[in-house]
Parts: C-alpha cells; structure tokens; sequence
C-alpha cells in the first residue's frame, strides 16, 4: 500500500481508529486513502457473509504476499475478521520481502507492511 491507496500512509492515522458512525450516500465515490473508504469496506465486509477470497502468493518463509486485497487483509488483520484465502498462481516465493530484508520501517513510507489474517483457505478442485 502507498500513501495513495492507503488514508494511514498519507497522513499516519488509520481511519478505522477515526470513524466510529458515518452516513454517506451508496452512489457516492470514495478513494482508496479517503477517510471513509475502511469504515466503508469494513462495514461492508461485516455485512456479508462471504466475500471474495484475497489472492496471495505463499513463500518458503512461512509467510503470503498478498498480491490482490490488500485493503480487505488490513481491515481483517485490524478488526480480527475472517478471510478466505488462494493462491495467485502456481509459484511459490523463496521468501518474502520481510524475511529478504528489503523492507525499511520508515515512518508512512508506503509499500509493505507486515499483517496478522485469521484464514480460511479454499480449494475449488
């Protein structure tokens, strides 16, 4: 996540900490770092019962990039919500970024952050 996707990386507050009750209108748009945009999905994620599953690329390490919902793996890791999990694709990764050491922990800097998911894992076959 990057300060444009990411309301906590552009400004060092996470807005699910901010926004306890907000009304917006179902039509209206919101960005990715908007302060609205987590209360949002999380509310949306609550509000159904399954969602669609985060892809993720596993890693020798132990640890999963995630490589598509990246918002939704926050909020789950954040709220302890449950989420369903599958692979990206058939690679597995040597080791993640984290365990590479290639991740500074700069203050807001963007890019990767280290989550904690309660999972379900699927497989359709």
């Amino acid at each position: 996540m990057s300060r444009s996707t990411c309301y906590f990386m552009r400004t060092g507050k996470c807005s699910l900490d901010i926004v306890t009750d907000y009304y917006i209108a179902t039509s209206t748009r919101t960005a990715a770092n908007d302060l609205l945009y987590c209360p949002r999905l999380y509310r949306a994620m609550c509000n159904r019962e399954r969602m669609k599953p985060i892809a993720i690329t596993p890693c020798e390490c132990g640890h999963a990039e995630v490589i598509s919902g990246h918002q939704r793996a926050c909020i789950a890791s954040r709220k302890n919500l449950e989420l369903t999990i599958q692979p990206a694709g058939p690679e597995v990764k040597a080791a993640c970024p984290i365990c590479t050491g290639q991740i500074t922990f700069e203050e807001n800097s963007g890019g990767s952050r280290l989550v904690t998911l309660r999972v379900r894992a699927e497989n359709d076959e």
